[in-house]
């Protein structure tokens, strides 16, 4: 049978990173409002309180496992962080599994987003068009192209970016994976981007235009190589929707018990008000989802991230996460009423952060695709 308890030392951090949430839970607005300045690396109340996720890092022992309990820490993800939150920067974790040693030596101590996506090629890469040329000449790789939804870019040192080389003999565009560091010749920052939910969340664009790099930026990383980095992301974005959602039933329920009106589990169907049931459905569906992201990462932590079985369990939690943040957030708009369109409460902005998580680390289309070609032992050319 398994046992979903949690040890004493998970119990301490988890409560520690809740308590984090709800200290810095008051400039969520600010942040909303001001989304032309990024969350600052450290709030000043970090400074007097311990980081529950580098006290994870530096020792495990007691707890569930690092993995497993980064992602108990993940479910109790703020509305803005006391603190960076480095595990974000996925480019630095491509580094660490596909870097050479002299690459990790070199790269491996920045912090580096990716950079995948491009205008009209979102969440198919093949139709990518941004290009690389190898100059043999000078050893050096000239890259060209545009950057679009880079998380974390404005902060990071740079970018681990994917592009196109030229075809093969077969007609062929191979997919290249490069570190691009800011301040390299071409590379043209365009700035943040502007959005209507998570309005504070470093997204930024980047045009490369003849930006050359030397041969040892580029990675031993093909398309499938790089993506295997959102094998251990997905569930962990999951987990940050996951509480954005949970963020609206807590309000939810303040309301109802507000209201003398809370909610007795323990009586039958007949014996309770529709919205009562409504909560509870909502309730079920946060739980099961919750429980989808534990075993995703109970899997990795097992099995690696780069373990074919992690990737269908990552892609299962995030494709049901997805829609589970949405339709949770609004219902619960529904369920709340007037109060939610009210700025001094932040349902309103909790609902415009949830429409993302159906389109963070790869939209519930492709995880479902991911799914169902595992399920039915297709590639990617049976089924797309």
């Amino acid at each position: 049978m398994v046992d979903f308890t949690l040890t004493p030392r998970d119990e301490e951090l988890v409560n520690l990173a809740r308590e984090d949430a709800a200290i810095s839970r008051k400039y969520a607005r600010y942040y909303d409002q001001h989304h032309e300045l990024l969350e600052p690396v450290e709030l000043p109340e970090a400074k007097e309180r311990p980081d529950p996720y580098a006290l994870l890092q530096e020792d495990a022992t007691g707890t569930s496992g690092p993995v497993v309990t980064q992602s108990l820490l993940h479910l109790e993800y703020p509305d803005v962080r006391l603190r960076r939150d480095s595990n974000r920067f996925l480019g630095t974790k491509i580094i660490a599994y596909a870097g050479t040693a002299e690459q990790v030596e070199r790269f491996g101590h920045l912090l580096l987003s990716i950079a995948i996506t491009e205008p009209g090629a979102g969440s198919d890469p093949r139709a990518m068009v941004g290009s690389a040329r190898y100059d043999e000449a000078a050893d050096e790789w000239v890259l060209n192209g545009e950057k679009i939804y880079c998380s974390g870019f404005g902060e990071a040192a740079g970018a681990v970016v994917m592009l196109r080389g030229a075809p093969d003999e077969h007609g062929v565009r191979p997919f290249y994976s490069f570190v691009v560091e800011k301040g390299s010749p071409g590379l043209q920052v365009i700035g943040q981007v502007d959005k209507m939910g998570m309005r504070a969340w470093d997204t930024a664009d980047f045009v490369l235009q003849d930006c050359r790099v030397p041969s040892v930026n580029k990675l031993n990383a093909d398309f499938k190589r790089t993506l295997m980095v959102f094998n251990g992301s997905r569930a962990m974005v999951t987990a940050f929707g996951l509480k954005t959602a949970r963020n609206m039933l807590e309000m939810v329920h303040d309301n109802l018990l507000k209201d003398g009106n809370a909610i007795d589990y323990g009586r039958g169907r007949n014996g309770r008000s529709a919205v009562h049931d409504r909560v509870i459905a909502l309730e079920a569906w946060h739980d099961a989802t919750k429980l989808l992201i534990l075993h995703a990462k109970w899997s990795e932590q097992k099995q690696g991230v780069t373990d074919e079985g992690t990737m269908v369990e990552a892609a299962m939690a995030k494709a049901m996460g997805g829609m589970a943040a949405r339709r949770i957030t609004q219902e619960c708009m529904d369920l709340l009423g007037p109060l939610a369109l009210m700025e001094e409460f932040l349902a309103e902005k909790w609902f415009r952060d949830a429409r993302i998580f159906d389109i963070f680390e790869g939209a519930g289309e492709i995880n479902r695709l991911i799914i169902a070609r595992w399920l039915l032992d297709y590639s990617s050319k049976d089924l797309n």
